[in-house]
């Protein structure tokens, strides 16, 4: 048999599998979904769907490893100029690259996913302010990265829920303004610009 039409074959049906769980994780949370809803959707066998994963979370899990992979070869491909902090360049890069796949990424980011790969994509890069955490103790510096990482996710859970409709550099800007100034200062640091 020709490997290339077997692998062919192959890719389409996890393309297929991806695609279902991403349709049915809009809707509801992963241990909602079945293994069969999930066949049903892809126009797939349960044989075929077990040969390559133990379940749907065995499927999230696979997702998930290929997004960051993903989000790392896309990082590694960029050049990042002088112009601005790497730290904002690579959040625009990685936003970019989630507004290139908002459905996949509105599911992972969802309520309806387990929230370890919202902390793996924002542990990617440190967007964190290295100047903020100067002199502080070690537990005020895990408090502020928590609250960071929690805001950012929040702010590109919105983003995604409304389509998208700021470009990414717009959205690496808002991030950081509030990052860097705080929500107090928003207004004054919006304004000297």
């Amino acid at each position: 048999m020709n490997t290339r039409k077997t692998d062919r074959r192959v890719k389409y049906t996890l393309d297929a599998l991806k695609n279902a769980l991403i349709t049915l994780m809009q809707e509801e949370h992963i241990s909602k979904i079945s293994v069969k809803s999930l066949c049903e959707l892809a126009d797939v066998n349960r044989s075929t769907f077990y040969a390559h994963f133990h379940d749907q979370y065995d499927l999230l899990h696979h997702m998930e490893q290929e997004v960051l992979q993903n989000i790392t070869k896309h990082l590694e491909q960029q050049t990042v100029g002088s112009g601005s902090p790497i730290s904002f360049q690579v959040l625009s890069l990685i936003l970019e690259y989630v507004q290139e796949n908002a459905p996949l990424f509105k599911a992972l980011l969802s309520d309806h996913c387990e929230p370890d790969i919202q902390r793996e994509i924002m542990k990617l890069p440190d967007i964190m302010p290295v100047q903020i955490y100067s002199g502080l103790d070690t537990r005020t510096k895990d408090y502020l990265s928590v609250f960071g990482i929690t805001g950012c996710i929040s702010i590109l859970q919105k983003w995604l829920q409304d389509g998208t409709p700021e470009s990414a550099d717009q959205v690496s800007r808002l991030i950081f303004q509030v990052l860097y100034n705080g929500v107090a200062n928003f207004d004054r640091a919006v304004q000297e610009q």
